[in-house]
């Protein structure tokens, strides 16, 4: 016999996801768009101080390897693999073979291609598998994180470090949620990386549009 639930209707099961749990009261409204105001100088002001402390000769040595690579693949898990995704778009814009590891269509790696690892902890044991299986293959490895200490960073053939940032430069001290920060950054950074090589004059922009993909 079916047993008759004691929730009340359309009440989301306990654990479950159903509603947001979250109560939201109308004179909350004033108080988030105040919120939001203060949360925008955090977002903007915390990732501007994250790239300014990116080393430029870092960023121009990731650069070079991209340059000379014969194909790029990059690696990565959770928001920092979205962050480098997105990476590996602009390079396939710039004319680059570059690849996501976890496609099905990623291309065997080995000598004269680079790996390109984003790892805020630099400690993601998948990301360290693929790490040295790359270096095994005979394939440079770059990384970009946040901890130059870490197993990923001591592994990699160049670094660039993006730290956490707070205002006497402690590593972990965002006001965001733990990673956040470097998640953020690390596009940004990526993004900046492809506009200083455009500038650089190493990619023409009006071929980058012609790559993009026209099946949208």
């Amino acid at each position: 016999m079916i047993q008759k639930s004691d929730q009340p209707t359309g009440a989301a099961p306990a654990g479950g996801t159903g509603t947001t749990g979250v109560a939201f009261p109308p004179q909350s409204i004033a108080e988030c768009e105040r919120q939001f105001v203060a949360a925008r100088r955090t977002v903007l002001d915390e990732n501007g101080v994250a790239l300014q402390a990116v080393a430029p000769a870092e960023a121009a040595a990731l650069a070079e390897a991209i340059s000379q690579a014969g194909q790029v693949v990059v690696i990565g898990a959770g928001r920092s693999k979205l962050a480098v995704e997105a990476f590996a778009m602009r390079l396939a814009h710039m004319g680059l073979s570059a690849h996501v590891s976890s496609d099905v269509t990623a291309p065997p790696v080995g000598d004269g291609d680079l790996v390109i690892a984003c790892s805020g902890s630099g400690e993601t044991a998948g990301v360290l598998q693929l790490a040295d299986s790359a270096r095994q293959a005979g394939a440079r490895l770059a990384a970009v994180l946040a901890h130059p200490e870490s197993q990923l960073g001591r592994a990699a053939d160049l670094r660039v470090v993006l730290r956490e940032y707070d205002g006497d430069g402690t590593v972990d001290a965002s006001q965001q949620f733990i990673g956040t920060l470097f998640e953020q950054s690390a596009l940004l950074l990526f993004d900046t990386v492809v506009l200083a090589l455009e500038r650089a004059g190493a990619v023409d922009p009006e071929s980058m549009r012609r790559r993009h993909t026209n099946m949208e």
